[in-house]
């Protein structure tokens, strides 16, 4: 993580030094074929070993793709005029559909050339970008999702605390999910680039250019440090412009990207997808332990993709058309 941006994630109640430990879980990168095959039994070994008695995280890694064919839960697929809806299993989710436009994304330099206070360089230069229409969660996978897709626990869930946002998922956890999910519902889901995050963050077309996602004051959508709560439940806020919700707070979120801190001064303008290769990918969005400052629409953070944290999500795209 970007040291600047360290205080984001300081005095974390749910921080676990050893589940941060790349070499905990290094056996999701060791895949000659990139397919993360390690068996669930061994995967839950390694996990047992960091984790206390009260939280047991049994995360389904895949070892074959026929272990996934056996036992497909019920998909039933609706349209209206704002997004397609999903139900796996007893489980809804919603896509919101964003049509496809130019904005600007990053943050400008003043007539001096300098940043504003509490900027960070790599949110400048702002440039033009142009996307076409794609569709995002309408919130983050919820650990209920997640266990419909998977059909197994994966982190201990709060008695009587329905519809959480699941956490402690590394970017290649992530992938799992999305390719069970693909399996499921023959569609391509997929993580939101960077540029498609920001976009949907600030509203699409319909923008109102307020600093965060649907208000300038955060109070009104999003759980961050100030308010002293721990990981809400989705959906209790003030959605913003396109009926999305919690992308300026709650959890922060995962992004196809790797990251590059020089990446907007060479972005090209047309759907760009970040760098070719990197060592972190991109999170963005505030957290329940995010200052103010940090849950901007045009805030960049940085995690290693191998890496769990306990506010960190991630929310589905794909696309539209």
């Amino acid at each position: 993580m970007d040291n600047n941006k360290q205080q984001i994630f300081e005095d974390n109640p749910y921080w676990d030094e050893q589940n941060q430990n790349p070499s905990n879980h290094e056996e999701m990168q060791n895949s000659p074929d990139g397919d993360n095959n390690i068996s669930a039994d061994s995967y839950k070994q390694n996990d047992d070993k960091s984790c206390s008695d009260s939280v047991k995280k049994t995360i389904p890694a895949e070892n074959k793709t026929s272990d996934f064919d056996e036992s497909l839960p019920e998909i039933k697929v609706s349209e209206d005029e704002n997004a397609l809806n999903f139900i796996v299993g007893n489980v809804a989710f919603r896509m919101i559909k964003i049509q496809g436009s130019s904005f600007t994304m990053g943050i400008p330099v003043d007539k001096d050339g300098k940043i504003g206070k509490n900027v960070f360089v790599d949110e400048t230069p702002a440039h033009q970008v142009t996307l076409n229409s794609f569709c995002i969660g309408e919130t983050t996978v919820t650990q209920e999702l997640w266990q419909a897709v998977l059909q197994a626990y994966d982190v201990s869930i709060k008695e009587n605390r329905e519809n959480l946002p699941k956490v402690k998922i590394s970017w290649n956890d992530c992938q799992i999910f999305i390719k069970r999910l693909n399996m499921i519902t023959g569609r391509k889901f997929r993580m939101p680039t960077e540029a498609e995050w920001e976009f949907a963050a600030k509203g699409g077309t319909l923008s109102k250019n307020t600093i965060y996602s649907g208000a300038s004051r955060l109070g009104l959508v999003a759980w961050y440090s100030a308010v002293g709560k721990p990981v809400q439940p989705v959906k209790k806020l003030k959605a913003n412009e396109l009926n999305i919700y919690d992308m300026s707070g709650n959890v922060s979120e995962w992004c196809n990207d790797w990251y590059g801190k020089e990446y907007y001064a060479n972005s090209p303008e047309n759907n760009p997808q970040g760098p070719d290769q990197g060592q972190l990918k991109v999170i963005r969005g505030g957290s329940v332990f995010s200052t103010a400052d940090s849950c901007r629409n045009t805030m960049r953070m940085t995690l290693d993709p191998k890496l769990r944290e306990a506010a960190v999500g991630f929310r589905l795209a794909l696309d539209l058309g």
